[in-house]
């Protein structure tokens, strides 16, 4: 299953980097006006999806444990996406202690 959300990632990271591609080519306008604009909401709608298939992705691929008792849990999908984090933590709550903290993220078999 890791090898499959790693092929899924990596696809994510290649249409993010088309879009990127396609953009830079409507505005160097290679094309009509029309066309350009196009283009550009297309890429963007291409972007929309892609992001959104990182993000749950990324949100399937693990849990995290409270900084405070220590307990793992799953947060919601909203907290997911509008926590402040660093690279491997994440500021929740935790549904456990009810305490705000800095959670460790641990990879799991949640897929």
């Amino acid at each position: 299953m890791k090898n499959m959300a790693n092929v899924l990632l990596s696809v994510c990271i290649l249409l993010i980097s088309l879009i990127l591609i396609m953009i830079s080519a409507a505005l160097f306008e290679f094309f009509p006006i029309d066309w350009a604009v196009l283009l550009v909401v297309l890429s963007s709608i291409t972007f929309i999806i892609a992001l959104a298939a990182a993000i749950l992705l990324d949100y399937g691929a693990g849990v995290y444990e409270c900084k405070k008792c220590g307990r793992t849990f799953k947060p919601t999908l909203g907290e997911y996406v509008w926590g402040a984090h660093t690279i491997t933590r994440k500021y929740l709550k935790c549904p456990h202690c009810k305490e705000k903290s800095f959670c460790k993220r641990r990879l799991s078999g949640l897929f």
